[in-house]
C-alpha cells in the first residue's frame, strides 16, 4: 500500500518542481522597469543629491537599440532621457534628485521602439 502512495507523491513533487522552474524563468524574461526605492527625500542643499537607480529588463532587446525613459513630474512636466540597455536587455541607469526636484509622485515610463512597454512610480518627499 505504501508503494502505491509513494510513486504518485514523487510524481506530483516532480511536476510541481518543473512548474516552479518554468514560472521563474518566465518571470526573469518579462519586461519590467523599477527604481531602487519608492520614496526619496529631497536634498536641502544645492550641493547634494539623492541617487535614484533605474533598473529593469527588456525582453527581446536588440543590441544597440535606443531606449527612452520619460519622467512625468507632479505638475505633468516631462523629462526624456535616451540611453541603451546591456546586450542581454538589462537596464541600469542612475539619475539624481536635487534640491529643485519637484515634491510628489513621479511616473517613470520605459519606451522602446516607439512603444511604452513598462512604467513605475516613485515619490520625492519634502525634507523634514
Amino acid at each position: 500500500m505504501s508503494g502505491n502512495v509513494i510513486l504518485p507523491v514523487l510524481f506530483g513533487i516532480i511536476v510541481i518542481g518543473f512548474a516552479q522552474i518554468s514560472f521563474a524563468e518566465e518571470l526573469e524574461s518579462a519586461t519590467f522597469i523599477a527604481v531602487n526605492e519608492e520614496k526619496f527625500e529631497q536634498p536641502q542643499s544645492r550641493h547634494s543629491y539623492q541617487q535614484v537607480v533605474i533598473f529593469g529588463y527588456i525582453e527581446d532587446y536588440s543590441r544597440g537599440s535606443q531606449i527612452t525613459f520619460i519622467i512625468i513630474a507632479p505638475d505633468e512636466s516631462q523629462i526624456e532621457m535616451a540611453t541603451y540597455a546591456a546586450r542581454n536587455g538589462e537596464i541600469y541607469t542612475p539619475i539624481h534628485i536635487t534640491d529643485d526636484s519637484q515634491i510628489g509622485i513621479h511616473q517613470l515610463i520605459l519606451k522602446y521602439q516607439d512603444e511604452e512597454i513598462a512604467s513605475t512610480l516613485f515619490e520625492i518627499l519634502e525634507n523634514q
